[in-house]
């Protein structure tokens, strides 16, 4: 019965599960390998994952479009004093952290790449990120102590992330290098990195998402040229898989915000858990 699903319920069952699981720390590559895997379903193609990875791309365009003007405008040094020189540190952290996944990319990308055509060894992945995502909040605890800066405040300052250290950005952007394999999630890996390394949950998300700007742009620009059609996907197809994955990726960033300005993120490892599991029976 799913097997025969017409390609416009296929678009946009892979649409919202990219625009979810690509924010929601359970792994989107992973479930962009298992889910046609166990629906009996064939791969899309390049092209139509690039397309995914632009809407989810817009998503976080216009979630954090206020972040995203204050770079540009402290660039173009046109903003108060305080400001500029803030976002101009954003900017230089963003760059420092993103370098690690560039250069994996490009040193591992065919080994990376044959690892997407493994659904068994994603599925062994999925408990990596089950793992970090326990890890990560434990120490997070440890580091938490009376009298720190609280989350609401983090949220509420805009120029709160350009106080990040080096080491603290440099941390979460080696995290980030290992989220090219699929079945580790990359805002699990980054999000766990930062509060591991003692940075408030919000700020650390909110970090972890700004550089999924470049990381998401960088490897759909790299895939372009690799693309030579669309592989039999329709307009109608594309764009429905595009809209519901820009959609949902919305969703899914207002979602985590949320939730992590109250509670941690440990609590997805008990669907990943599961899912590897039950992945693992049904495709050994």
């Amino acid at each position: 019965m799913l097997a025969d699903a017409p390609g416009w319920v296929q678009a946009l069952v892979l649409g919202i599960v990219q625009g979810l699981t690509e924010f929601i720390p359970v792994s989107s590559s992973a479930h962009l390998v298992l889910v046609p895997a166990l629906a009996g379903w064939e791969r899309h193609g390049l092209a139509f994952d690039v397309a995914l990875h632009v809407g989810t791309l817009l998503a976080l365009v216009v979630y954090y479009r206020r972040d995203l003007w204050g770079i540009a405008l402290a660039v173009l040094g046109r903003s108060p004093e305080a400001e500029r020189t803030a976002y101009r540190r954003v900017l230089l952290l963003l760059i420092a952290a993103s370098v690690p996944v560039g250069v994996a990319g490009l040193v591992f990308g065919e080994g990376i790449e044959a690892v997407f055509s493994a659904p068994v060894a994603t599925a062994w992945l999925l408990f990596g990120t089950a793992a970090v995502l326990i890890v990560g909040e434990q120490l997070h605890r440890r580091h938490a102590r009376p009298g720190g800066t609280s989350a609401a405040a983090d949220d509420r300052d805009d120029t709160a992330v350009g106080r990040l250290g080096w080491g603290q950005a440099l941390g979460v952007g080696f995290a980030q290098m290992f989220a090219l394999l699929p079945g580790l999630s990359r805002s699990g890996l980054t999000i766990s990195a930062g509060i591991a390394a003692g940075l408030p949950r919000p700020l650390a998300t909110r970090f972890a998402f700004l550089l999924g700007l470049p990381a998401i742009a960088g490897a759909a620009v790299v895939q372009v040229p690799q693309v030579e059609d669309l592989e039999g996907i329709t307009a109608v197809e594309l764009a429905v898989g595009v809209t519901a994955a820009a959609i949902a990726g919305y969703l899914a960033i207002a979602f985590l915000v949320r939730l992590v300005s109250r509670a941690g993120i440990d609590r997805f490892a008990w669907y990943v858990v599961p899912v590897a599991a039950v992945s693992l029976w049904v495709l050994g």
